[in-house]
């Protein structure tokens, strides 16, 4: 594809030759002289590539044909969209595939094999459903979603337009909800509710995402989960919150826009995060906390109080052998 092409498409702007074909994309350093990368700073532009064209920030020279953006990465983003598109699946419903009486499916739909689909699910146009997925009875796809194999949608539950759910997610089952009966043992508190995604959002493989005991579970626009996250019952995620590996998420949270969630972070239940938040990784959150703030630690904390308090830590030896050779000498003293 010509640089020019690309430069038009991906909303950057060509520098040099414009007809230069790019054959492929590559990263920085193992870039071909037929491929095109991206640089992120002038630091980066120092280090050799081989890249025939680059992607650069408006201050830097890409010492060829490229790209100009404030935003290279997003742009080579674009650039990997056109010269790799995905493969789409041809529409039609596999021979192997189940299809139950009274689900409707709409125009371009995609079933693998051994897919199921139940009763009065509502499959919208241009949806695909990969091999071994399960979509429960009375479930709604928005037009545009890719279920990949082997993922559960449970009954009732509401997908809206363009949402990626990955391999082996399960969305829809039952919340971690009980009741002590006074006899030492314990009852189920009903999980009655549904899941709700809005449009846009992707949720990564082997997560899990609980149905509300009573009310909804919902996700909202544009949020992004990663894999292995568990959301408990009655969650509700903020319109493009990004939720890293290995995040644990218990009931009742409620999560504000664009809230950022480092891997392995966990955050107890009916606590409220507000929106803009940055958590680290491995955070743990007990208590509600303010938006537009980064935090870290266990208990969470905001950032700059807990690197003082590590940087106090690190002392500590050295303090703790200071006090322990005062200690020494007050004790000769005493003898003398």
């Amino acid at each position: 594809m010509r640089l020019a092409e690309i430069a038009e498409r991906t909303g950057g702007e060509l520098i040099g030759d414009g007809d230069f074909d790019v054959r492929d994309v590559a990263e920085y350093s193992d870039a071909a002289p037929d491929t095109l990368s991206y640089a992120e700073s002038a630091s980066q532009r120092k280090k050799p590539t081989s890249a025939g064209a680059l992607i650069v920030p408006p201050e830097v020279d890409p010492g060829g044909p490229g790209i100009r953006s404030e935003i290279p990465k997003l742009v080579f983003a674009r650039a990997i969209a056109l010269l790799r598109p995905q493969k789409q699946p041809e529409p039609g419903v596999h021979p192997g595939a189940h299809v139950e009486a009274g689900a409707r499916i709409g125009e371009g739909v995609s079933v693998g094999p051994a897919a199921s689909i139940g009763p009065d699910a509502e499959i919208g146009d241009g949806c695909w459903i990969g091999a071994g997925a399960r979509i429960g009875a009375g479930v709604k796809l928005g037009p545009g979603c890719v279920i990949h194999p082997n993922s559960v949608l449970y009954t009732g539950v509401e997908v809206g337009a363009r949402v990626v759910i990955h391999a082996g997610a399960v969305i829809g089952s039952d919340g971690f909800g009980y009741v002590p009966d006074g006899k030492g043992g314990v009852e189920k508190f009903p999980q009655t509710g549904t899941v709700v995604i809005e449009d846009d959002v992707e949720i990564g493989s082997n997560t899990t995402i609980d149905r509300g005991a009573i009310g909804e579970t919902r996700i909202k626009r544009g949020a992004k989960i990663d894999n292995l996250v568990q959301i408990a019952h009655n969650v509700e995620i903020g319109d493009g919150s990004l939720l890293a590996s290995q995040v644990g998420i218990s009931g009742s949270v409620r999560v504000g826009r664009g809230v950022i969630m480092g891997g392995q972070v966990g955050i107890s239940d009916h606590v409220e995060i507000g929106d803009g938040a940055t958590l680290a990784a491995m955070t743990g959150v007990t208590k509600s906390l303010e938006g537009g703030k980064v935090y870290m630690d266990a208990p969470a904390d905001e950032a700059s109080r807990v690197r003082r308090r590590l940087v106090v830590y690190s002392r500590l030896p050295e303090l703790a052998r200071r006090v322990s050779a005062l200690e020494g000498k007050q004790e000769e003293s005493g003898r003398c």
